[in-house]
């Protein structure tokens, strides 16, 4: 589950952690969600109590659940829009990457289609990292600590293998109630 949580999935990561243009004309410049804030390479590493780890877990237990549904989300936009999602990845590569233009043309009607999705997505984007950060806080945690987790826990075979009990038994009792 852990490994769901870093990896996300393909259209909804691919929007989420895009350098799109949209993205860099907020007024926040502080990280708004776990995935994109950049970790400090020299930062000393710092003991996480049994507490801290269990707070962890359930905060990326709660992700994972505000995940999957703006991912559902996102995937309603796209079928309502009439775009499969793999010409709205087409159209939204051949913006980023000009050098790699679509297969077909963009006819006018597609370009409206996909102005329209895109608009969409983007503001599920930012209420999933809202409800992402809440959910780390109403956990305990501070988002800068979190982040200091996350990052051992990606460095940290032991810690990892930790994180994923805690989900594992947090998988078997939702699925015995």
């Amino acid at each position: 589950m852990i490994k769901r949580i870093l990896t996300g999935s393909s259209i909804f990561v691919l929007l989420l952690l895009s350098g799109l243009p949209a993205q860099a004309q907020t007024q926040d410049p502080a990280p708004q969600s776990p995935e994109a804030a950049p970790e400090p390479e020299a930062a000393p590493e710092v003991d996480v109590s049994a507490d801290e780890v269990q707070k962890f877990a359930n905060a990326i237990r709660e992700m994972q659940q505000i995940q999957d549904e703006a991912h559902n989300q996102a995937i309603q936009v796209l079928e309502q829009s009439g775009l499969s999602p793999d010409r709205f990845n087409e159209i939204l590569r051949s913006q980023r990457e000009p050098e790699a233009p679509p297969s077909t043309a963009i006819t006018p009607d597609e370009q409206q289609q996909f102005d329209q999705a895109y608009n969409q997505i983007l503001q599920i984007r930012q209420d999933t990292e809202s409800r992402m950060e809440q959910a780390i806080i109403q956990e305990g945690l501070e988002i800068e600590r979190f982040n200091q987790i996350f990052a051992m826990v990606q460095q940290s075979p032991e810690l990892r293998q930790q994180v994923e009990q805690i989900l594992q038994q947090g998988e078997r009792t939702s699925r015995l109630s």
